[in-house]
């Protein structure tokens, strides 16, 4: 039987679905985790404190940076199960996910050039200049791991200890979303929403800490409405997990 946990906020998350996905979901904690792991890294190299230790202007910068890795990583895994997941509900759910996180991307990085003058690189320009094509498309042209990985200052972004960080986390993400095309429509299905319900509570821990420590209520609202969102979400896909899969 899965094993499960109720969160702060009374959403369940199941974990240890299958074994049979085993080495996806393990790439998985390094999606749910690479924001996390980044500011760690940097902080032991004395550039950034972890997000949960930052207050005022300082974190907003942070959360905005943050955040949009941590979207970006989404909408990567979310394109498979768009194209190619067995039931229409689950395509359409992954299909609002990236229009939503893409919208959101847009707007935090607007966010953090008209406050702090910063050019938040956009993951998905990213993605496409590490793939050197477009996005992927059902049953074909589907996007493959280059060998310009993006390395840092790649493309003429700047180089920085964030910037390593989340080349590191695009890496991560363009290999999941790779392992993610190659499954059958129910094993994708299955495997898509195993690995974005942890992703969606990560998103969710760090929103938690906007309310007491961000400066614009912009990004407050914003935290806001992950939280619900991606609450509803993760509940309808333990649903869908339980209803259709029996996990």
């Amino acid at each position: 039987m899965a094993n499960s946990e109720l969160t702060p906020k009374g959403t369940k998350i199941v974990r240890n679905r299958s074994l049979s996905l085993a080495a996806v979901v393990a790439l998985a904690l390094l999606l749910v985790l690479a924001p996390w792991r980044a500011t760690g890294m940097a902080a032991q190299m004395g550039q950034t404190p972890p997000l949960d230790q930052l207050s005022g202007d300082d974190f907003d910068k942070a959360f905005l940076s943050q955040m949009i890795m941590h979207h970006g990583m989404a909408v990567m895994m979310a394109q498979p199960a768009a194209a190619q997941s067995a039931h229409q509900e689950a395509k359409d759910l992954a299909q609002g996910m990236i229009t939503d996180q893409t919208r959101e991307i847009a707007q935090m990085r607007g966010w953090a050039k008209d406050w702090y003058g910063t050019d938040v690189p956009d993951p998905m320009a990213m993605m496409d200049r590490s793939m050197g094509q477009g996005q992927g498309t059902p049953g074909g042209d589907r996007p493959e791991m280059g060998s310009g990985m993006g390395m840092p200052g790649h493309g003429g972004r700047p180089m920085g200890q964030m910037g390593m960080m989340g080349d590191m986390g695009m890496m991560h993400g363009m290999s999941i979303m790779n392992d993610l095309w190659k499954l059958s429509p129910q094993r994708l299905e299955v495997a898509f929403m195993s690995l974005m319900i942890p992703h969606h509570q990560g998103a969710i821990d760090m929103a938690m800490l906007a309310p007491d420590r961000a400066s614009h209520q912009e990004v407050k609202d914003l935290a806001e409405s992950i939280i619900r969102s991606q609450g509803d979400e993760i509940t309808t896909m333990n649903g869908w997990l339980s209803s259709r899969y029996g996990l």
